[in-house]
């Protein structure tokens, strides 16, 4: 859940009027859909730099579903493949784009996806789960 804190954070100091909308730099990973629809809308102008990356078929972005009524804000950085270094990517810039994570079937959602993200260390990927 920190990426959608960092989300709500971020738009939260820019509706306060805390920090200027475009000093702001929001970049996350597996990020939970956050709000309602309108909420995504608006959500550019609070945080114009706003990426949200998805590892392949991570369930994490899909666990809240769209029939509850929340919709991701824009926008996507997908990598389908095994985010390593120099891996491609796909970028959207549309609130659930049907050409980044949306388009993985639910049958192939995982876990595994969410765990692991390209790193900044001595490894080329970082192990993200809780407890280990």
């Amino acid at each position: 859940m920190g990426a959608s804190m960092a989300a709500m954070s971020a738009a939260y100091i820019s509706q306060m009027g805390y920090v200027s909308p475009n000093d702001i730099k929001m970049i996350n990973f597996g990020e939970l859909r956050i709000g309602h629809k309108d909420f995504a809308d608006r959500y550019p102008t609070l945080v114009p730099y706003a990426y949200r990356i998805v590892h392949r078929n991570d369930i994490a972005p899909h666990a809240i579903p769209l029939t509850a009524g929340y919709s991701h804000h824009k926008n996507e950085i997908w990598y389908n493949n095994s985010m390593n270094e120099n891996d491609p990517y796909i970028e959207c810039d549309e609130e659930e784009s049907p050409n980044c994570s949306d388009s993985v079937p639910q049958s192939e959602w995982t876990w595994n996806d969410h765990k692991y993200f390209v790193g900044a260390g001595l490894n080329d990927t970082c192990y993200c789960m809780k407890g280990t």
